[in-house]
């Protein structure tokens, strides 16, 4: 039973998170109808979670072999005392850029009393018992594709860099413990909005997501209360990990074909019916 749950919950949070349909959403609307909705999280999501990550490195392993080379290069520039932001690589500032985003995603982690910490209480603020916050946030989703995919053909003057890896990472502060809402999505949505190419875009929530999937891929095995075999992790994290590089492959054809319309209106329909879902829900309780 728990192999089948390993592979069947594999390629469901693969899917659902590098296409812009929200992986929380999903969580939510199965555990929702399945009727024994918690917020306590399993192992397994824990190191599916780790093996999307390793599905988007291998995806995108050129840019990760930059990222490392850069990081580890501004440290040595750092130390030998002749950094220099301004002059710096379009490869060394993606890095900055990525590394500021992620900053905002610190305050987390600060204490919020019996709640545990902030991001307790935004976990337990999204997930209230119906669907209706889920379908709406599926909804506004598919609404930010339609005009993402409406800009992809139009050039605008960028915002400043700085600037946008500030705009981008309170987009991802605020998507990454709301369900409904997609982090591949949000990132890349407004990050086009903001002035970068569509293939700048995704990589960038690529790489910020990676960040974040290995980041709750840890604390989600090392708090979670329903534990696994050694065996149900192993084809979880494979599966996982080759489903994400596939899916990875789908969404660059999508991306170049003008095709995210698809995506946007299934954000639309499905968050509309979790609306309705939810105010019956609100009602007859």
């Amino acid at each position: 039973m728990w192999i089948l749950t390993a592979i069947f919950q594999a390629i469901g949070q693969a899917l659902s998170w590098i296409f812009p349909i929200s992986e929380s959403g999903h969580s939510a609307i199965f555990h929702d109808f399945a009727g024994r909705f918690t917020n306590a999280c399993s192992q397994l999501t824990g190191v599916i979670h780790i093996g999307i990550a390793i599905g988007i490195i291998v995806a995108f392993y050129k840019l990760f072999l930059q990222l490392a080379k850069n990081f580890f290069g501004g440290w040595n520039d750092l130390f030998h005392k002749r950094l220099d932001v301004k002059k710096s690589s379009p490869q060394r500032k993606f890095m900055y850029m990525t590394i500021l985003s992620f900053v905002p995603m610190i305050f987390y982690v600060i204490p919020a009393g019996k709640y545990g910490n902030v991001y307790s209480v935004f976990h337990r603020m999204s997930y209230n018992g119906n669907l209706l916050g889920e379908g709406i946030c599926l909804a506004l989703t598919g609404a930010l594709l339609i005009v993402t995919a409406s800009m992809l053909d139009k050039k605008q003057k960028p915002v400043p860099q700085v600037l946008q890896a500030v705009i981008i990472g309170i987009i991802a502060f605020l998507a990454i413990p709301t369900a409904g809402a997609s982090l591949v999505a949000g990132v890349f949505c407004v990050a086009v909005i903001l002035g970068m190419s569509d293939k700048y875009a995704l990589r960038y929530s690529m790489v910020l997501s990676t960040m974040v999937l290995i980041v709750m891929g840890i604390a989600e095995i090392c708090v979670g209360v329903t534990k696994i075999s050694i065996i149900s992790a192993v084809i979880g994290l494979i599966i996982s990990a080759v489903i994400t590089y596939l899916s990875v492959k789908v969404l660059i054809f999508v991306i170049k074909n003008k095709a995210l319309k698809y995506f946007a209106w299934y954000d639309i329909v499905l968050g509309v019916l979790c609306a309705v879902i939810g105010i019956f829900e609100i009602v007859i309780k």
